[in-house]
């Protein structure tokens, strides 16, 4: 029966230090991905400057080809024609066009920046949560099963040869008191 008790003795050290195995890699693991996400989680960015800048070149880039389409029409339109009197109309209008294409494009890579902190903020809160939970279930298993191992070792204990004597003993006593009614009444 000692062997029971050194069993669930052994399973309970095993359990406890799986326990802080648990929270020591937890502890690694949280230190270096929690400043980051909580950074994320409370201060969301979206694009960097770079690409923001590579989106609005990028959106520069179309509206100036449109832009010298349309100046390109209004040169040919006055040489074939002859008459510069539209000519300039047509390079004004060519310039609110980019204008408002340019604005347009502005916004949106600013709208799709911030939607993208935003995607980031709830990604980063949401990892974090699974980071705690999966931290401190882990942990609380392995610990839970500390109490377990103890009783088992407990349980153990309370047979073995000693044990079983004196048992023996009391069930003996208690046969032998019950004899003697028997007999003397």
């Amino acid at each position: 029966m000692r062997s029971a008790q050194n069993q669930a003795s052994t399973a309970a050290k095993t359990a406890s230090d799986t326990g802080a195995k648990y929270g020591s890699t937890g502890d690694q693991i949280s230190s270096s991905l929690i400043p980051g996400l909580e950074r994320e989680a409370n201060t969301p960015e979206g694009y960097t400057p770079e690409q923001m800048n590579n989106q609005l070149v990028a959106g520069e880039e179309g509206a100036g080809g449109s832009t010298a389409g349309i100046t390109g029409q209004a040169n040919l339109k006055a040489a074939r024609t002859r008459n510069s009197a539209g000519y300039t109309a047509a390079l004004d209008e060519a310039a609110r066009d980019k204008t408002k294409q340019l604005s347009e494009n502005a916004l949106n890579v600013q709208n799709k920046s911030d939607q993208l902190g935003q995607e980031k903020q709830m990604a980063a809160q949401k990892e974090l949560g699974g980071l705690y939970g999966t931290d401190v279930e882990a942990n609380l298993k392995a610990q839970g099963l500390v109490p377990e191992d103890v009783n088992s070792e407990v349980e153990a204990g309370k047979s073995g040869w000693f044990q079983n004597m004196t048992n023996l003993i009391s069930t003996l006593t208690a046969g032998a008191a019950n004899a003697r009614k028997a007999y003397s009444g």
